[in-house]
């Protein structure tokens, strides 16, 4: 009899666990426009879109207060989790910095060229190969081959240009919910010991308050699949894969 790890789940209830009720007295937490959880390309593409937009509307960023966006990021820098590489169909990224060329994108160390052939191949034994062509999925020919973390990179410097604050080394430990509303994201303790004791660098975790919560942490991360949950946002819906 085949066991799997995914038959015996941790007696975790999320939403208790990772949705707070309320925010904290208004002198112990931090204010910005909007946060954005998830410092990977997903959150950093939203960052700069956001600037990009708030720059055309300058009254509506000074309303957004000294902060108008903080990015989330649990790593010691953007993409320090984003391990892979990929095959980026280059339109989005285009659109997103229109006066960057795809050999600028080359020349900033996160793009390495397009892909010009490209092969399917069945490997039925250990000694044959077949030779198909490729399904519709797996075409991409003209498509970028990039570092996921080095573009990451690219765009927390982007995103810093434009007035971002970039909260690095700090993990969205809860999504602050009140009256029905998402309010912010509290962040987590610093300074811990393996076993839950506070060190002697312990900072506790802190409120922070937002006008807008942006959850970018991937599909089902520890917030997002609580959020779905607590909002019925799967009802009707395909499953995010």
């Amino acid at each position: 009899m085949a066991v799997a790890p995914v038959d015996f789940p941790p007696p975790v209830d999320a939403q208790k666990e990772f949705i707070k009720r309320g925010l904290d007295g208004e002198d112990e937490l931090i204010e910005v426009g909007v946060a954005i959880v998830g410092g990977g390309t997903a959150g950093l593409a939203c960052a700069n879109r956001l600037l990009q937009l708030l720059g055309d509307d300058p009254e509506l960023m000074e309303g957004l207060g000294e902060v108008p966006v903080a990015v989330i990021e649990k790593a010691k820098t953007c993409g320090g989790h984003n391990l892979s590489g990929a095959v980026m169909r280059p339109k989005p990224l285009e659109k997103l910095f229109p006066d960057m060329s795809r050999e600028e994108w080359r020349e900033e160390g996160f793009a390495f060229g397009e892909v010009e052939k490209e092969a399917v191949y069945l490997i039925p034994t250990s000694k044959r190969s077949i030779k198909i062509p490729p399904p519709p999925p797996f075409k991409n020919h003209g498509n970028e081959v990039v570092s996921v973390s080095a573009m990451a990179r690219f765009q927390q410097a982007k995103a810093e240009e434009g007035g971002a604050y970039i909260l690095t080394e700090t993990a969205a430990s809860q999504l602050i919910v009140e009256d029905g509303q998402v309010k912010g994201v509290r962040s987590g303790d610093k300074g811990r010991g393996k076993d839950g004791e506070p060190l002697s660098n312990f900072e506790p975790g802190t409120d922070i308050k937002a006008r807008a919560t942006v959850l970018a942490e991937g599909c089902w991360g520890h917030l997002t699949g609580p959020a779905i949950a607590e909002f019925d946002l799967a009802v009707d819906r395909e499953p995010q894969t």
